[in-house]
């Protein structure tokens, strides 16, 4: 399927923002790496900033709807490991995505959106910790929400995936296990 100007500026910028910096990026080389003028991509964009907002908005959509049915899982102790995998899923799909939020993580426009993404696998995680009986779910969530961003970054800024996978098997074994002995 041929892709069209719009979605040729997106995918460009995509991969110069995650290689480059958003700073670092101008318009211009936007354009000429895209092929096309500069002037399309105001025409399309407005600014620098929308484009860029609509980026992260269209990556954001795209991570919603593949983990939708890992944040569906309905077993507590299944939708934990889940949550450990979602890096891997994640990251294997949009590399250059994730590597742009990481290069992000200050930018207020990639905060919005990331504490929108996870704002509903939170709720679902305390909810998760309170029906495998933790009495303190919103802590154990905090402490898996901070294990998943370390195996995020860990897996983005490593080109290793098979010692990722031992790291992210340990992780499991670590505290799936003590869920299943909890129960």
């Amino acid at each position: 399927m041929l892709k069209t100007k719009k979605e040729i500026i997106l995918e460009t910028a995509l991969h110069l923002f995650a290689d480059k910096g958003y700073e670092a990026t101008p318009t211009s080389l936007i354009a000429k790496a895209a092929g096309v003028s500069e002037g399309l991509i105001f025409k399309h964009y407005v600014s620098k900033g929308n484009l860029l907002e609509a980026i992260v908005k269209a990556g954001y959509r795209r991570a919603t709807d593949k983990s939708k049915s890992l944040i569906e899982e309905k077993d507590p102790a299944k939708f934990i490991s889940n949550m450990l995998d979602m890096p891997l899923k994640l990251v294997e799909d949009e590399r250059s995505f994730w590597r742009m939020q990481f290069r992000l993580v200050d930018e207020e426009i990639a905060q919005k959106h990331h504490l929108r993404f996870s704002h509903s696998v939170k709720q679902k995680l305390v909810a998760a910790f309170a029906q495998l009986g933790y009495e303190e779910p919103e802590m154990e969530t905090e402490v898996l929400m901070l294990l998943v961003e370390g195996l995020w970054k860990a897996y983005l800024t490593s080109a290793d995936k098979p010692h990722f996978v031992k790291m992210l098997d340990l992780s499991k074994k670590k505290y799936i296990g003590e869920l299943i002995d909890n129960r």
